[in-house]
């Protein structure tokens, strides 16, 4: 019988590598201990884990729930949490994910071993039911549009709180895997959204996607040289398919 392959985020290296040694003496594998939500992120796609277990205290821009909750839209991999935190926020906030398990600090190993296999068994037991409606955002209709408080601003979520970020104040947008870097000039936002969702909520009179991976503001190009945007001192590649619309919408003389 094969092992079950585990993936773990904990940034406190001690509790992670006993944990994991643990894990190991009980018959599982670990495939990688990581230390921040984008991490785990990368190895989710490079081990394909059997399940994913998440501290909620992270190092990095996401939390273990932000992390959990673009792992629950990207993939069907199951998920647990383990925290020192049982406030009714933290547990609200997490319930909203959906994990398949909640652990309180400190929990003895047997307890953690349950929960494992409990939630190996629930996440199988979901898969077989009817493929629900794609939790991923498509694109806004109009109705949907028309209903949003604000046309001139995003609100990005930034730890526990939504910070407003004016749409003229983006510059540049990037894709990263899964989620997205938004780029404003004083700040760089980690979004739990993809490069296409991001650009489906702006103007496409002032943003234009320049290569699969960059989304620019046209307004702020400052130079083009070879096959690269200069935006605040960042060079931005151009892509091939794309270069040549992106030339039509500049004044060249």
């Amino acid at each position: 019988m094969e092992k079950v392959r585990l993936l773990i985020a904990e940034d406190d290296v001690v509790i992670a590598q006993n944990l994991a040694f643990s894990l190991e003496e009980l018959g599982y594998e670990v495939c990688a201990l990581v230390s921040t939500g984008e991490e785990l992120l990368l190895e989710v796609y490079r081990y394909n884990p059997d399940l994913a277990i998440l501290d909620i205290t992270l190092e990095g821009k996401l939390d273990g729930i932000d992390t959990a909750a673009i792992l629950s839209r990207s993939s069907q991999i199951p998920f647990i949490f383990m925290t020192a935190l049982s406030d009714k926020e933290t547990i609200d906030r997490a319930k909203q994910t959906r994990p398949h398990a909640y652990l309180v600090k400190p929990f003895d190993i047997r307890t953690l071993q349950s929960s494992i296999e409990v939630a190996i068994h629930n996440a199988s037991a979901r898969q077989q039911q009817p493929a629900s409606i794609n939790t991923e955002a498509t694109a806004p209709s109009a109705a949907e549009n028309d209903s949003y408080l604000l046309h001139d601003a995003l609100f990005v979520k930034v730890r526990n709180r939504l910070e407003k970020v004016a749409l003229r104040d983006i510059v540049w947008a990037e894709a990263q895997d899964i989620y997205c870097n938004i780029k404003t000039p004083q700040h760089l936002y980690l979004v739990s959204q993809s490069l296409k969702n991001v650009e489906q909520r702006l103007p496409g009179k002032d943003f234009m996607r320049v290569h699969r991976s960059y989304l620019v503001r046209l307004t702020a190009i400052e130079a083009i040289e070879d096959n690269h945007i200069l935006i605040g001192g960042k060079q931005i590649p151009i892509g091939n398919t794309h270069k040549e619309a992106l030339l039509k919408r500049l004044q060249i003389l």
